[in-house]
C-alpha cells in the first residue's frame, strides 16, 4: 500500500524520497542572534571608546550588567587599537567584576524596525565618566600588536543571568591611544 506525505501546512506539496529510502530536504541555518533579531527583535550591539590617560595602565572601557530576569548571550567582541605600530595593547574581558562609575551607554538594536532596549545596565569610559573594574575571573586576554581589530566569536557560549556583569580593561602602551570595544549579544527570553 503506497503512503502519500502532504508537507502539512494544506498547500498539497508531496515530499520527495530517494532512491535510498531518505527525505529530501532542504534547510536554512543561521546563528542564533539572527533568530533572536527578527523573531523578538532582541539583538543588540554597543559600542565602547576609550582615549588612554596614562599609557601601559589598565583602564575600564566598559561593562554590560544584566538587571532583567532574562538570559543575554554574548554572540562576539571585537577589539581595536589605534596604538602605533611595535606597540602592544591589551584587553582583558572579565567575569562578574566588581564596576563603578561611566557613562550611560545604550545598545543598537539590529532588528531596525524595532525600539526594544534590552534590559541592562551598560556604561562606558568618557571624557565625564571612568570606568572602574574590580576583581571577578579573567575569561580572555587578548594582545594586539599596532593598529588593528581582533574579534573573539563567543559563540553564544557566554551567558549572563540575573545581575551578572561582564567588563572589559584595555591597556595600550601609549597615552592618547584610543581604542575601540563592540560587544554584540540578544536576549534569550525565559527559562
Amino acid at each position: 500500500m503506497s503512503e502519500t506525505i502532504k508537507d502539512g501546512k494544506g498547500r498539497g506539496y508531496v515530499v520527495g524520497v530517494t532512491k535510498s529510502n531518505r527525505l529530501e530536504v532542504s534547510s536554512r541555518v543561521n546563528k542564533r542572534i539572527y533568530y533572536a533579531s527578527r523573531d523578538s527583535a532582541g539583538a543588540y550591539t554597543v559600542q565602547f571608546h576609550c582615549t588612554q590617560a596614562v599609557g601601559g595602565t589598565g583602564e575600564g572601557i566598559g561593562y554590560i550588567k544584566n538587571i532583567g530576569t532574562d538570559r543575554i548571550n554574548i554572540k562576539e567582541i571585537a577589539f581595536s587599537t589605534e596604538e602605533p605600530a611595535t606597540q602592544i595593547t591589551k584587553f582583558g574581558v572579565w567575569r562578574k567584576p566588581t564596576v563603578t562609575g561611566g557613562t550611560d551607554r545604550d545598545p543598537v538594536n539590529l532588528n531596525f524596525a524595532s525600539n526594544n532596549t534590552p534590559d541592562t545596565t551598560i556604561k562606558e569610559a568618557t571624557n565625564s565618566g571612568t570606568v572602574t573594574i574590580t576583581g571577578g575571573s579573567s575569561l580572555y586576554t587578548i594582545r594586539m600588536e599596532g593598529i588593528g581589530t581582533k574579534i573573539l566569536d563567543l559563540h553564544d557560549a557566554v551567558i549572563l543571568g540575573s545581575s551578572d556583569i561582564i567588563g572589559i580593561i584595555t591597556n595600550p602602551a601609549t597615552t592618547g591611544t584610543k581604542t575601540i570595544v563592540n560587544i554584540m549579544f540578544d536576549i534569550q527570553e525565559g527559562d
